[in-house]
């Protein structure tokens, strides 16, 4: 299968981004094209949507940030790597919620903020390639 890896990054920072995790990527499998379901989607969106985005012969979902070990133990690996003074600290900022806005705070304080967004691009990147080639996923950009 090939399709546009700045395709599949978008539709997969967009299902992250749904506070609800409910929503749903798939792309096609024979023809690379990417659908999302979701309750924050126009109605006409919906209505273009296949009926049986659920059948695994025909799509492949696809992952979220989350599912690719992208979430809150990132930055503390960030820490890790760019501030490892700050590394109990960051670890701790995980441990309550609303940890995200307070280590994007604490990275602006620390002028690590477009370090730290770099930093989660490349990541992220390397772990979507990866999934990507797992799953026999050529890219055509």
């Amino acid at each position: 299968m090939k399709a546009k890896l700045s395709d599949i990054i978008e539709a997969i920072d967009f299902m992250s981004g749904d506070p609800s995790q409910s929503c749903e990527g798939f792309i096609h499998i024979e023809s690379s094209k990417i659908y999302l379901r979701s309750e924050y989607l126009d109605t006409i969106d919906l209505d273009e949507l296949p009926s049986n985005l659920d059948d695994a012969d025909l799509y492949l979902p696809l992952p979220t940030k989350h599912d690719l070990g992208l979430g809150s133990q990132l930055p503390v690996y960030f820490a890790e790597e760019y501030a490892p003074d700050f590394y109990n600290e960051v670890q701790a900022m995980f441990r309550h919620q609303g940890a995200f806005g307070r280590f994007k705070d604490w990275a602006d304080r620390h002028q690590l903020l477009a370090v730290w967004y770099r930093f989660e691009k490349e990541c992220a990147e390397k772990e979507i390639k990866a999934w990507c080639r797992a799953h026999n996923i050529h890219f055509i950009d």
